[in-house]
């Protein structure tokens, strides 16, 4: 399984990730994403299955020397940062919520949707067409833009950007109203 972000799936589901993985035979668990860790991912699965993947990695040429610091931030990232990704969730359910209540709305979006640290937004088109407005947002997929949490996005990054977007509302709305 891709489980890139399943910490933040268990910590959103309020269970351990061993319930979300019971079923798969190996997982692949990325420390960085969301947990902090400068990089780092763990290969998870059957005694056997491991010592496959260590053969081949090193048949291809893998493998690092000194690798203790690094494996000590990921230890780090796995005891002391899966307490704080409800911390990142919350910010993206605020974020998610002021731009619902934005005057005019300016994004459609399923607030129940948010439950991890990132969430997609769609914008209406026909309100942006011929605007030259930048949003520090991920382009995604179905004319969607994802906005992203993590452990450098503190309470007040959140705030402003709340402000950014309440800003860009009330700026569309004037224009709307000088043209009609």
């Amino acid at each position: 399984m891709d489980g890139a972000r399943v910490m933040n799936a268990a910590v959103a589901l309020g269970i351990q990730p061993s319930a979300i993985l019971q079923h798969c035979h190996s997982v692949s668990v990325c420390l960085s994403k969301g947990l902090g860790a400068p990089v780092g991912t763990m290969l998870g699965g059957s005694k056997d299955f491991i010592q496959r993947a260590v053969r081949t990695c090193k048949a291809l040429g893998g493998g690092m020397r000194q690798s203790g610091v690094l494996a000590a931030a990921g230890k780090i990232a796995l005891s002391d940062m899966i307490g704080r990704l409800e911390e990142d969730h919350r910010k993206a359910r605020s974020f998610a919520q002021a731009l619902l209540q934005c005057d005019p709305p300016l994004y459609q979006l399923d607030v129940n949707t948010v439950e991890t640290q990132h969430f997609e937004v769609s914008s209406s088109a026909s309100r942006w067409q011929g605007q030259r407005v930048k949003v520090l947002m991920f382009p995604h997929v179905g004319g969607t833009v994802r906005a992203v949490w993590h452990l450098g996005i503190s309470e007040e990054d959140t705030q402003l950007a709340i402000l950014k977007a309440q800003f860009v509302a009330q700026q569309h709305k004037l224009k709307c109203n000088r043209a009609s």
